[in-house]
Parts: C-alpha cells; sequence; structure tokens
C-alpha cells in the first residue's frame, strides 16, 4: 500500500506542476514515505536523515517531509529529533500534501524563521488519492480497495497507525479499473490490510467475492487481477470459488499464517488455529490445484519454546509453500505484545530464522523443480540489468521467470516453456 501511496503523491505533485529528479541532491522537496511494521524499516529512516540534514544545510530552501506510518506514529516528536524535517504527514493527510508545501514555502518567504507543519488528524478517512490517475508502470497498477484492520495482533502496529477497516464504495472502485481497462492495462492488484473483509460499514451488501465478480463484468479486457493481503480467518469458501470461476483472478494466494504453534497464535490472537489454517490450504487447493501459495512467518515471539518453533517447521513442511516472507520479531512501541517479555535471545531468533529460511529454500526449490518442462503464461515486465536481450516477467501464480527474447517483449503475455531453475527464478524458452 506505501507503493500506491508514494504513485498517487507524485501524481498530486506533477499535476501542481512539479517534476521528478533523479537524484536527490538536486531536489527541492524530498518526501520519505516510511513502514512501521518492522523495527528494521524504522531504524533505516533514521539512518538516512542523517544525509537529509547535510542536503538542508547546502540548501536551506529544501522541503524534506515524512510521511506515512512513521509520520502518524511519531507525529511532532520529528521535529524535536529531526529539525531538518519539515513535514510530517500521516497516512490519512496525503491528499494535503501539495497544499501544504505550498504553505511552508510561503511561510519562508522574507525570514529564515522555521516554518514546519504537521498532518496527522485523519486517521483513515478517505484521503482522496483514489482518483489519482498517475501510473509509474504501463503493465501493472496498484487500486486501493480498503484501508485498515479491525483485527489486533499482538504484534501488529498498523490499527495504529492506518485505523480500522473502511471499504471504499464500489462504484468508486469500478470506476478506476474501467479507466484501467480503457489504458491498456494487464495485471491489477487489489490492495488493502485485509482484502478479504471487504463491505463492512458500506451501504450496498457486498463482499469481497462479490466486488471481484463486479470487476469480472466491468473490466473483462483486464486479463490479470491479483489482491493482497488477507487475514485466514476472512478466507473462506466463497472466495476461493471466485479464484477458481473468474476467468481474470489470478490463482495466487498470501495467506499470512505467522507461526505453526497454537499457543503463540494465541498469544499472538491471531483468530486461527494451526490445523485449521491447514485445512483452508486444502481447500485452496481443491478449488485451484494450479494455485501458488505464500505466507508471512515470525520467529522469536515472546514466549515461542523450541517445541512451538518445531510445530512451524511442520507447518511449513505440510503447507508447502510456494515461498514465504520470514522475520524475527522485534517488538513495536504501542503494540500489546510490548507488554510481554522478549525473552527469545537474539541469537536463538537468527538461529531460528536461518533454519526455516534453510527449509522454505528447499521446499519452493522442490515445487519450481516440477515446473520443469510446462508451459506457463508470463506477463513481462522489463528488461534484466545484466542482459538487456532477457526478460523478467511473473507467471500467474506469482512466479518469476526469465527468458531471452529476440525483441522487446515489455508488457507482453507470452506463453513460455520452463527449462531450468536458478533458486526462486524460474528460467524459460518463449514458445514460438
Amino acid at each position: 500500500m506505501n507503493e500506491r501511496d508514494s504513485e498517487a503523491v507524485s501524481g498530486l505533485l506533477l499535476e501542481k506542476g512539479y517534476t521528478q529528479t533523479p537524484s536527490m541532491d538536486g531536489a527541492d522537496v524530498i518526501l520519505v514515505n516510511t513502514c512501521s511494521v518492522r523495527d528494521h524499516a524504522e531504524q533505516k529512516v533514521f539512518g538516512r536523515l542523517g544525509h537529509f540534514k547535510k542536503l538542508k544545510e547546502e540548501n536551506p530552501r529544501l522541503v524534506i517531509g515524512i510521511i506515512g506510518c512513521m509520520a502518524q506514529e511519531h507525529g511532532g516528536n520529528f521535529f524535536k529529533r529531526n529539525p531538518e524535517i519539515d513535514l510530517v504527514c500521516g497516512p490519512g493527510n496525503l491528499n494535503q500534501i501539495p497544499d501544504l508545501i505550498d504553505e511552508i514555502k510561503t511561510a519562508r518567504v522574507g525570514t529564515k524563521a522555521r516554518a514546519s507543519r504537521l498532518a496527522v488528524d485523519k486517521l483513515n478517512d478517505e484521503y482522496g488519492l483514489d482518483n489519482v490517475r498517475y501510473r509509474s508502470d504501463k503493465t501493472k497498477a496498484l487500486v486501493t480497495i480498503m484501508t485498515g484492520c479491525d483485527h489486533r495482533c499482538t504484534y501488529c502496529i498498523v490499527p495504529y497507525t492506518r485505523g480500522d477497516e473502511r471499504s471504499r464504495r464500489p462504484e468508486s472502485i469500478l470506476r478506476e479499473i474501467k479507466d484501467l481497462d480503457a489504458r491498456g492495462f494487464k495485471d491489477v492488484m487489489l490492495l488493502g490490510q485485509n482484502v478479504n473483509s471487504y463491505g463492512k460499514g458500506l451501504e450496498e451488501k457486498i463482499d469481497f467475492a462479490g466486488l471481484l465478480e463486479k470487476i469480472q463484468e466491468a473490466a473483462p479486457g483486464i486479463p490479470r487481477l491479483r489482491f493482497i493481503t488477507s487475514h485466514p480467518k476472512d478466507a473462506h469458501t466463497r472466495l476461493f470459488q471466485a479464484m477458481r470461476d473468474l476467468p481474470m483472478v489470478c490463482e495466487h494466494l498470501h495467506l499470512p499464517v505467522q507461526s505453526g504453534s497454537d499457543l503463540v497464535l494465541r498469544r499472538m490472537k491471531r483468530e486461527h488455529t494451526a490445523d485449521w489454517y491447514l485445512k483452508q490450504v486444502e481447500e485452496y487447493r481443491r478449488a485451484a490445484p494450479e494455485g501458488t501459495l505464500t505466507t508471512d512467518l515470525i520467529v522469536g515471539f515472546p514466549g515461542e519454546t523450541d517445541k512451538d518453533f518445531l510445530g512451524t517447521m511442520s507447518l511449513v513442511e505440510k503447507a508447502q509453500f510456494d515461498s514465504a516472507f520470514i522475520f524475527q520479531y522485534s517488538p513495536r512501541p504501542g503494540t500489546p505484545a510490548m507488554k510481554l517479555r522478549d525473552d527469545i535471545p537474539r541469537e536463538e531468533k537468527a538461529r531460528r530464522h536461518q533454519a526455516l529460511l534453510s527449509l522454505q529454500r528447499s521446499v519452493g526449490l522442490k515445487k519450481n523443480q516440477s515446473m520443469i518442462g510446462k508451459t506457463v503464461e508470463v506477463l513481462f515486465e522489463s528488461r534484466t540489468r545484466k542482459d538487456g536481450a532477457r526478460f523478467v516477467g511473473r507467471t500467474r501464480g506469482y512466479k518469476r521467470v526469465v527468458g531471452g527474447a529476440g525483441r522487446d517483449v515489455t508488457g507482453k503475455l507470452l506463453s513460455v516453456r520452463i527449462t531450468g531453475v536458478a533458486d526462486e527464478t524460474l528460467l524459460g524458452e518463449i514458445v514460438p
């Protein structure tokens, strides 16, 4: 969602006459869109602020802004900690950015006094980015259908930086997607902290599967429709049936499980058990036998024993994920998990992290090797960095494919025969 927010803010500024620069050194405005989900992401932002301070010293008229979830979380404390910052703007206020920048510049005229702006008062409002038509890619497009989350997982800061769930009106979504269809986009990703719970609070009675059906009817020219992210509790039969029956919906499900231990899941307040999750996986695979499955996993959550961790290893072996994002637990201020003692030593977290990564790499490699000899549809996205005659694309299951071509195939949907595997990448030959 941060990627779409960044794109939309860029669109707002381009509409105001700004142009994008290839380097920060020549910029008049620098905006850093931030994420608070992991401590590592926050530390990267704080680590870069020293460079921004130097740029500000070289160009006092430079406007530096921190936007997104860290802005919502830390608010005006940014000004105290880093006086070079001029703007702090949360996710619900992003549509105000052009005006806020104008205010900062106007207040500076004729004076050296500092002019800063704080905008974090519209948590999860309908903040007006939905109608920004600017897209940074000509083939793929991101569409936000809802924001916020009503689940209260103890480790997660999203409800406190993005607010409660709020679904976008279906007519607004359909209008945007029809426009993308008319402009020739081939791959649309629906975004939300929990897309499966779409529909809450709307006057029209509609669920996420119903929205998928409306999109299929309204914009049949779009060959690929994706979505992310899904909460297991809200992934249900109607969703799996829609993935089976609607031609445009891709056979890829990202379903974060986080742990394979029921005790840890309870401490996380994840609202599902390991066995229940595996049953959902079975149902999904019955509906989409060729579908791919990816997930998120956390190791080292407070109180996680060796037995708990082995439960996670067992679940990964049973679920046979195509790939997984695996993280070491890091406490997030303001979350309920901060009240739990972070009792797993850093070295043990690292050991479990590496063990789980190794297992998942083995599982993923075997699944990729099983595709050798098959012919799949690939949407090519770009040339490879090292070889201009080779192109990178994705299958409907979102597997990365690299193949050679004697012509530019960027943006093309082509049949590719898989000939080999390089770790998580499939290697293939374009079928004439």
